[in-house]
């Protein structure tokens, strides 16, 4: 290859691509559809991310991933579920509710096998429950004043989600839109 004078005198080598070569007008219109595609995605996925944030103000709407089998069949490993709080009082036996002990942070997702109302003057609800695959109930009773009613539930989806929450998903993730916001806004020729 020959060797081109910069200004500063000193030689460098030719770009590979042969002057005057044009990219074929199908692999620009592929690549502008490929990126089109790409920036609508990510624009729907921010606005699926905006409406979860509003939709858990407005209506103390949160997640569930179940992590344990305790709740299958119905509620498989992995499966996420669409929860909104409620007055636990206004729980009927059957319900799926997500529930915390008073002495753990650890959440507990199980069905409502009976509801006793709070004591006169008094704000909290006892729940005694029990997952659909475990032999008996819940050991001692939950007492609450709310808890998280299980309203929908996607299985498989809770599983993907945990995985993308991981530092490792995360970069890998911010890489790639950074790459792609760099591809949309690169000058044209």
């Amino acid at each position: 290859m020959p060797e081109v004078m910069t200004g500063q005198g000193s030689p460098s080598r030719a770009a590979s691509v042969p002057r005057g070569a044009v990219v074929p007008p199908v692999l620009v219109r592929v690549l502008k559809i490929v990126r089109e595609v790409a920036l609508t995605l990510v624009a729907v996925l921010g606005l699926l991310c905006i409406l979860a944030l509003i939709l858990g103000f407005v209506f103390k709407a949160s997640f569930v991933v179940f992590r344990t089998g305790s709740m299958e069949p119905q509620y498989p490993v992995g499966a996420l579920s669409l929860t909104v709080q409620v007055k636990a009082e206004d729980l009927v036996p059957g319900d799926v509710v997500s529930v915390k002990r008073a002495d753990s942070s650890v959440l507990i997702t199980h069905r409502v096998v009976a509801v006793t109302s709070p004591q006169p003057g008094g704000d909290r609800t006892s729940l005694i429950l029990k997952g659909d695959a475990n032999s008996s109930q819940d050991p001692l009773p939950y007492e609450v004043a709310t808890a998280q009613k299980v309203l929908v539930t996607v299985p498989v989806i809770g599983s993907w989600l945990m995985t993308v929450r991981g530092s490792g998903f995360i970069a890998g993730a911010t890489l790639a839109l950074a790459a792609l916001v760099l591809w949309a806004y690169w000058p044209r020729q």
